[in-house]
């Protein structure tokens, strides 16, 4: 990935930083992403280098040249969806190096933008405990924006006020206008569980900082909305209005707001959201209510369930006549709850999802057309068998999820050739990514992405593999990593060179973890316990992985680091028994450990 790296450079970014050709805001940011989890995997360091550089160079294009939508070096106005998407990148600079004082300055001046400390940027009612608009920023919360791409795209609806947009509304410029000052009323005042993904970025600047007041902005904000579901019989809403009711600008009705429940990728978007803001207070707190919370509206959605042709479907949308849209419940749903939980009732529900998935595809297979989608295009029907053990190749940005089921079945013990698979397909998407790069005329369907699905550098098989994690949220979402490591010889994060990790089994009191050494001389490594430092290794039982190992031991740990020698060639099981979730979260690194390479 490394040298892949190099040629995704020569082709896309300028010296300095900026990118030579752009797609929307976010997407630029998001081609940098991954690079510093590879790096603090183990990956070359100049793919830190080269991220930071980037992201400063794209600040700057957003800012003074291209379409001036940048300012204070935050977007001044954008949904939660593509903010969160944007910001991710930031949130793992933090992991990989948590030195910088310009990243540390930046984390607290963006996180006040939500917080209500910044004058400029009124986005949040401190009293009422909401963001004030689905479009907010450096500018402050914006209460005009287009509707035609969010009523055309079917993101949101304006029911009950318009019952029943007529097509073609959009031609008509008498209608265009009143339906435009429509949706600034009824859809773009007030609050909606998108902006739940900006708890992600605050998180990390109460990680980075310390300052106590972005760790309980997060829970306030989260726990606000909590409040909401119990008030709304056990189902989160998804608009509230500037006054703080629920449905306030629509005449009490709970459901129909931006990227909400009536939303083209509804559950999709509700729930990445969710999962941002479920992983932050529960980092955050340790409070078990915030995963009780995000489980609720899982069993919410089950409790509604039906099969059909031997599938279990869960309701995605709701309307005028209830609920309806009936499809699979994507497994990383559940998943990322069971990571962070890892609670067997919650891998319970997991089987009995694998056990109601008897044909695929996934949920939105047929909601991906860069075109608004005609009635009834989008209805998820059977389409062969459903197969969670497969790993799907060439897969971009948000889609990775869609491998997260053939690693939950390896950590189950029924996918034995999972490492094999997944490390080839993401071989050969490296390896196509190069192709394209260095033939220089391929397109994606959707032309804003065509620089970034030619990213060479992919963290989630890696993460998956060497840290126990699921994928990284694409919304906000924070590293839910097991373990993670750093190389005292080289006094930097990540794996030695030619040690190789791959996480077995977990559960709440162990994970089983198999190291290797490859080199031909001897390799230390520093075990961490959390991508945060959030857990602790309560002991540590070894064998020798090899077949005829003889090397065995067990010893007490009672700490957050676990440092391994490993001889040349060495290859060890380890049985680490942990005590979850009992240490704040840090960047820190251990003692020894420099911040900068």
């Amino acid at each position: 990935m490394g040298a892949a790296a190099e040629v995704f450079r020569e082709r896309f970014v300028h010296r300095g930083g900026g990118l030579r050709r752009h797609g929307k805001l976010d997407d630029d940011y998001e081609c940098f992403t991954a690079w510093p989890l590879v790096y603090l995997i183990g990956g070359d360091t100049a793919l830190l280098d080269t991220s930071i550089e980037a992201w400063n160079g794209i600040t700057r294009q957003w800012t003074y040249e291209h379409q001036k939508s940048v300012h204070r070096e935050f977007v001044r106005h954008y949904d939660m969806l593509h903010l969160a998407e944007a910001y991710v990148g930031l949130q793992n600079f933090g992991l990989a190096d948590p030195s910088i004082p310009e990243h540390v300055e930046r984390a607290c001046r963006f996180a006040s933008f939500y917080t209500g400390q910044d004058p400029e940027a009124a986005n949040y009612d401190a009293a009422l405990r909401l963001i004030r608009s689905p479009m907010t920023g450096s500018g402050g919360p914006e209460f005009s924006s287009s509707a035609d791409y969010v009523l055309n795209y079917g993101h949101a609806t304006l029911h009950p006020v318009v019952k029943d947009l007529e097509p073609e509304w959009d031609k008509d410029p008498a209608r265009h206008a009143e339906i435009q000052r429509l949706y600034d009323e009824v859809v773009v005042r007030g609050d909606v569980p998108m902006n739940l993904a900006i708890t992600g970025l605050v998180a990390h600047a109460h990680i980075l900082s310390g300052e106590e007041r972005y760790r309980r902005w997060v829970l306030d904000y989260v726990d606000a909305w909590i409040d909401r579901t119990a008030a709304n019989d056990g189902i989160i809403p998804d608009n509230v209005g500037l006054a703080g009711k629920i449905g306030e600008n629509r005449g009490g009705q709970w459901w129909g707001g931006f990227f909400g429940w009536t939303g083209r990728y509804s559950v999709w978007m509700m729930f990445h959201a969710l999962g941002t803001a479920t992983e932050a207070a529960w980092l955050l707190s340790r409070d078990p209510k915030y995963l009780a919370f995000y489980r609720s509206q899982v069993d919410y959605l089950l409790d509604r369930a039906i099969e059909r042709d031997g599938d279990l479907l869960v309701p995605h949308k709701m309307g005028p006549e209830g609920w309806y849209d009936f499809r699979p419940l994507d497994p990383y749903v559940v998943g990322n709850l069971w990571h962070l939980s890892m609670d067997p009732g919650d891998w319970a529900t997991l089987e009995r999802l694998y056990a109601g998935a008897r044909h695929g595809p996934h949920a939105y297979a047929y909601a991906e057309s860069p075109e608004p989608p005609a009635p009834g295009a989008e209805e998820w029907r059977p389409d062969g068998p459903a197969d969670w053990h497969r790993v799907h190749d060439h897969l971009t940005g948000n889609k990775f999820v869609e491998n997260e089921p053939a690693h939950l079945r390896w950590l189950a013990g029924d996918n034995p050739d999972w490492p094999e698979a997944a490390l080839a397909a993401t071989s050969r998407h490296v390896a196509t990514c190069v192709e394209r790069l260095r033939a220089g005329d391929w397109e994606h369907e959707w032309r804003s992405q065509t620089v970034t699905a030619q990213n060479p550098v992919l963290a989630g098989v890696l993460a998956q593999m060497t840290m126990g994690a699921p994928f990284q949220g694409f919304n906000g979402g924070l590293l839910v990593a097991r373990v993670r490591y750093f190389d005292p010889a080289r006094r930097r994060p990540g794996l030695p060179d030619g040690v190789a990790a791959l996480v077995e089994r977990l559960s709440a009191e162990r994970t089983v973890l198999q190291l290797v050494n490859t080199a031909d001389a001897e390799r230390r490594v520093i075990i961490q316990a959390g991508g945060y430092g959030e857990h602790a290794f309560a002991d540590v039982a070894w064998e020798d992985a090899r077949a005829g190992g003889v090397d065995e031991g067990r010893t007490e740990v009672g700490d957050r680091y676990l440092e391994v020698v490993l001889p040349a060639g060495a290859c060890t099981r380890l049985q680490l028994g942990m005590r979850s979730n009992v240490n704040p979260p840090t960047y820190a690194f251990p003692e020894g450990i420099g911040t900068t390479a």
